[in-house]
């Protein structure tokens, strides 16, 4: 792993338990040990950063997972969708401890900085739509056509409205610091679909 790897790693660590605002470019390079002034040989500034660490989330986590259970041949569409939601849920409950919440980082940078920041948001609404609201139309959209999926909503309603879901139960988790709300949405996303 590469110096700017490590500096992205660090990032979606610290991004992922605590807040933008909570996390200073000096604390990202004190985790890699590296002199602060080196930050700026990498990335232009804290929101550049953040962006990079985004793109590096979707090309390490999200699209590999996501991919891995999309081509499952053992599972029809509806258990493919759970079975993503179910191993982002089993991974960040695998991280957390008492401490510290993991959380999406998605909705973490989305509900820190989106407003203030043109550029974050605008890539989290591309890599969420791109990637992950796209991928679970296709999915509900085979799901419906198989019989899995009963749900009558059009997957373009569908899709969204389910990561949404799963967002919100994150922070709620955060809130509680229970995983009930992960296991509601859990639920609530058998009974939907």
């Amino acid at each position: 792993m590469d110096q700017k790897e490590k500096i992205l790693s660090a990032g979606l660590d610290l991004f992922s338990t605590r807040s933008y605002h909570q996390t200073g470019i000096r604390e990202i390079t004190k985790v890699v040990g590296m002199p602060t002034g080196s930050f700026h040989y990498y990335f232009k500034n804290k929101e550049d950063f953040s962006v990079e660490v985004l793109n590096h989330f979707f090309k390490t986590e999200i699209l590999p997972s996501f991919s891995i259970i999309n081509n499952d041949a053992t599972l029809n569409p509806k258990q493919k969708i759970i079975a993503y939601f179910s191993s982002r849920i089993e991974r960040y409950n695998t991280l957390s401890s008492p401490n510290e919440m993991w959380s999406c980082i998605m909705g973490n940078l989305g509900q820190d900085v989106a407003a203030q920041s043109e550029i974050i948001a605008a890539q989290l609404q591309k890599l969420t739509t791109e990637h992950l609201v796209k991928g679970l139309e296709k999915l509900i959209e085979h799901g419906q056509k198989d019989g899995s999926v009963k749900s009558p909503i059009a997957p373009k309603v569908l899709a969204p409205m389910i990561f949404n879901a799963y967002e919100g139960s994150l922070i709620q988790r955060k809130i509680e610091r229970s995983d009930e709300a992960l296991q509601l949405f859990l639920n609530f996303l058998d009974c939907l679909l």
